[in-house]
C-alpha cells in the first residue's frame, strides 16, 4: 500500500506532504481544485510519460517520492534489480526543466522503464477513461483471461508463444520462397567472395606481422649500418682502439688476479664475469641476425604483393583480417542456406505445421476455459450489479469464432461484453447501450471481482462516480468501502454519499497569493468533515438543514464517531 507521498513544484502543487492510511479514504475538493493533480503526479511517480508542462511555472524542474509497503510482486522485481532494501520501498522520480529524468528505487538510481514495470504490482488507477475502455472490445478478452488466475493466464501465454513461433517460422519460410533470380544473384555474388576470401588463406593478424617484416626488409642497409657498427666497436680494434671485447677480458684478467689476493672482491667480481659472458653472447647473436639478413629484395617483393592483397579484400570486406574472416564465416553460412533453401523449406514447412497443429489444441483447451469462467463472470457481475442499483441488468460474454484458423495472440475467438441493462431489451455490446454512469458501474463490478486475482494493494478510483446519484451513490459508497476491507482503495469523488463512506477524508483546495495559485491538501478532522460534506450539498455550515444532513450522512456510515 501507499504509505507517504512528497510533490514539490508539480503543476500547481508548490510543497506538499501527504500520508496515507488503509481502508477507504477520499479525495474532495471544488470542480477545478486539483483533485486529479495528486493522481497525475503519482502516475508519474509510477513511471507514467513525462512532460515539462508538468513543471511549476518558474520552477527549475520538479520531484515526486513516495513510500509503500512491498508485496509478494514488487519485493520480487526490487530483488531481482539488486535494490531490495527491507520492507520499505522508497521511489522518487524528478524531472528538470532541460528534460532530463532521473529516478531512484530505495536510493539507488532506476530507470523509467523498471518504474512502468513496478508500478502495476502497487497501485491500478482506474479513471473515467478506463470506465471508456470497456468500449474497446479488444480489451475484454485480457479482462476475462485476468479472471482466470495464474493456471488460465498460463495456458493464454502458451497459445501466445505459440503464435508467435508460427509467425517466426512462416516469415523464414517467405524469406526462403522469395523470387528464384534474386537468390541466384545473391548465392553467384556469395560464391566469388568466399572462394575470393578463401583463396587467400589469411591467418590471424598476419597483416600486422608483414608489416613488421616488411619494415626490417626495407630498411636492410639502415640495419646492417648500425649493427657493422657496434660489431666493430665489440669485436675489433677501432680508431686505433682495442675492441671492446678485448677490453673487457682483459679486465676479467686483471680482476680475478685481485680477488685471488682479496677474497672479498669476488662477489663483485662474479658480477662482472657475468656481465662480460653476455656481452659476448650478444655478440655472437649480432652475428648470426646479421648472417641470417636476406641478400636481395626478393622476399621484400613478396611482402608488397601479398600486403596489396590483402589491402584490397580490407576495402571490400573489413578493416581488419579478423574482420575479414567474420564477413567470410557469415558469408558461407548464408550460402550454406540458400543453397538448401529448398530443403530448409521443407523442413520449416512441417516445422509449422506441427506448431499449427499444437496451437489449434492449445487454443481449443484455452476456449473451453474461457466458457468455463465466462458463466462464473457473467454470474459473478450480474450479482455486483445488482449491488449498484443495477438489479435487472443482464451480463453476457460473447464468443466469435475468428474468421480465419491462422494462429494468433489471443487464441480462436473475438470476445465482446455484451448488456441488457433493462428487462425486455436484447443484449447488444457495451458500446451501444452503456450510459457514463452504467459504465462506470461495470467497471467496479470488473474491478470488485478481479481484486482478489489481481493482487494489486492499492486501488484508485478517479472520479469513476461521473454520471451516478441517488440510491446508486449510496450502493457504490457501500461496494468501495466493502472492497477496502481487502485492499487499500482511494476515490476522487464529488458525490458527498460516496464520500461520507471514507474512513479517511482529504480536502483538496485551490488558493492565490501574491499573484500566484497553489493546491493544498488536507487531512480533516471530524468536524470538518461535516463541514466539507455540507459544501458537497450545496449548502453551508449556517444553513441547519443541510448540515446535519452532512452529520446523518457520516453517522449513518459509521464515519462519525460523536
Amino acid at each position: 500500500m501507499i504509505k507517504e507521498l512528497q510533490i514539490s513544484n508539480f503543476a500547481l502543487i508548490e510543497d506538499l506532504e501527504l500520508s496515507f492510511y488503509s481502508g477507504f479514504s477520499v479525495l474532495s475538493g471544488e470542480t477545478g481544485a486539483g483533485k486529479s493533480i495528486i493522481i497525475d503526479a503519482l502516475s508519474l511517480l509510477l513511471g507514467a510519460r513525462a512532460s515539462l508542462e508538468m513543471i511549476r511555472t518558474g520552477a527549475e524542474g520538479t520531484r515526486i517520492s513516495g513510500s509503500f509497503s512491498h508485496n509478494d510482486n514488487s519485493r520480487r522485481l526490487v530483488s531481482e534489480w539488486g535494490m531490495l532494501d527491507g520492507d520499505e520501498l522508497i521511489i522518487t522520480r524528478e524531472i528538470n526543466t532541460s528534460g532530463r529524468n532521473k529516478c531512484w528505487i530505495n536510493g539507488r538510481l532506476a530507470t523509467v522503464s523498471q518504474l512502468a514495470e513496478l508500478g502495476p504490482s502497487l497501485v491500478d488507477i482506474v479513471g473515467q477513461h478506463d470506465s471508456q475502455s470497456l468500449l474497446n472490445p479488444d480489451g475484454h478478452a485480457l479482462l476475462l483471461d485476468t479472471y482466470g488466475g495464474t493456471e488460465h493466464l498460463a495456458l493464454r501465454r502458451k497459445v501466445d508463444d505459440l503464435a508467435e513461433q508460427w509467425a517466426s517460422v512462416r516469415a523464414e519460410l517467405n524469406r526462403l520462397h522469395r523470387d528464384e533470380r534474386e537468390r541466384n544473384r545473391r548465392i553467384d555474388l556469395l560464391t566469388f567472395q568466399v572462394e575470393e576470401i578463401a583463396a587467400a588463406a589469411l591467418q590471424p593478424q598476419e597483416d600486422d606481422l608483414l608489416e613488421v617484416e616488411r619494415s626490417r626488409l626495407a630498411n636492410l642497409d639502415r640495419i646492417r649500418q648500425g649493427l657493422h657498427y657496434v660489431m666493430n666497436v665489440m669485436g675489433e680494434d677501432y680508431d686505433e682502439r682495442e675492441s671492446l671485447l678485448h677490453s673487457l677480458s682483459a679486465m676479467e684478467n686483471e680482476l680475478r688476479r685481485a680477488s685471488a689476493l682479496d677474497s672479498s672482491l669476488e662477489p663483485i667480481v662474479e658480477r662482472y664475469i657475468g656481465l662480460s659472458l653476455e656481452f659476448h653472447d650478444i655478440y655472437g647473436e649480432f652475428r648470426e641476425y646479421l648472417d641470417n639478413l636476406p641478400a636481395d629484395s626478393e622476399r621484400l617483393n613478396e611482402l608488397e604483393s601479398r600486403l596489396d592483397l590483402i589491402d584490397g579484400l580490407k576495402r571490400k570486406y573489413g578493416s581488419t583480417v579478423e574482420e575479414i574472416q567474420v564477413y567470410l564465416k557469415e558469408a558461407e553460412e548464408e550460402l550454406i542456406l540458400l543453397e538448401n533453401a529448398t530443403v530448409r523449406a521443407g523442413g520449416l514447412d512441417e516445422e509449422a505445421n506441427a506448431i499449427y497443429e499444437q496451437w489449434m489444441k492449445e487454443a481449443a483447451v484455452l476456449t473451453e476455459s474461457r466458457m468455463n469462467l465466462s458463466q462464473r463472470l457473467e454470474g459473478q457481475i450480474e450479482r455486483e450489479l445488482a449491488d449498484l442499483s443495477m438489479g435487472n441488468t443482464r451480463f453476457r460474454v460473447s464468443f466469435t469464432p475468428r474468421t480465419t484458423d491462422t494462429p494468433s495472440p489471443g487464441g480462436r475467438e473475438e470476445i465482446e461484453f455484451m448488456m441488457a441493462p433493462n428487462i425486455g431489451e436484447d443484449l447488444k455490446p457495451l458500446a451501444k447501450i452503456a450510459s457514463g454512469g452504467e459504465l462506470s458501474r461495470v467497471m467496479l463490478a470488473v474491478k470488485a471481482i478481479l481484486v482478489e486475482t489481481e493482487q494489486t494493494p492499492t486501488i484508485i478510483f478517479d472520479e469513476i462516480d461521473a454520471g451516478i446519484g441517488g440510491r446508486t451513490a449510496l450502493a457504490l459508497g457501500e461496494k468501495l468501502r466493502a472492497l477496502s476491507n481487502v485492499r487499500q482503495v482511494l476515490c476522487v469523488t464529488h458525490l458527498p454519499v460516496v464520500a461520507s463512506f471514507g474512513r479517511h477524508h482529504y480536502s483538496v483546495q485551490k488558493s492565490s497569493k501574491a499573484e500566484r495559485t497553489t493546491v493544498s491538501v488536507r487531512l480533516l478532522q471530524p468536524d470538518e468533515r461535516v463541514e466539507e460534506l455540507t459544501r458537497m450539498l450545496g449548502g453551508s455550515t449556517d444553513e441547519p438543514i443541510t448540515f446535519e444532513h452532512a452529520r446523518e450522512l457520516l453517522k449513518r456510515t459509521g464515519s462519525l464517531l460523536s
